[in-house]
């Protein structure tokens, strides 16, 4: 397949910047207390929110930049697991569930982690430049 390379691209920027966006308010301000106090509700260490904040900022740049493409999504993948299992058993989310809360985009999420873990970075990556 020629293009899958660059359907890999598309994905892991796609993918990357759309986790950025969604970790940056938990590092810092308002965002970073919301996100800790929503964890020690759900009886979840508060670090655990500022580790996440980390994780989608920062390995969501390694995945646009296309650096350690498989570990990156390997972490993700646990994450978003995890996010699943809280949502579905504790708090009892429904995976699709329309004007509710749900765990149907962290489902979609894990999924697109699985596949850049097994393609990897693709085409215009740092992982390509030095031959990971």
């Amino acid at each position: 397949m020629p293009y899958l390379p660059y359907l890999s691209l598309v994905l892991r920027v796609a993918v990357g910047a759309s986790l950025m966006v969604h970790g940056y308010p938990k590092l810092s301000g308002d965002g970073k207390k919301g996100a800790v106090e929503f964890m020690k509700s759900q009886g979840v260490p508060g670090t655990a929110a500022v580790l996440s904040g980390l994780l989608e900022f920062f390995g969501g740049s390694f995945l646009v930049l296309g650096l350690l493409v498989p570990v990156v999504s390997f972490f993700f993948i646990l994450q978003f697991g995890s996010i699943i299992l809280l949502k579905g058993r504790k708090m009892k989310m429904k995976y699709i569930a329309p004007g509710k809360p749900n765990y149907e985009i962290d489902v979609t999420y894990l999924l697109l982690c699985l596949v850049l873990l097994v393609v990897g970075a693709g085409a215009f990556s740092l992982d390509g430049l030095v031959g990971l």
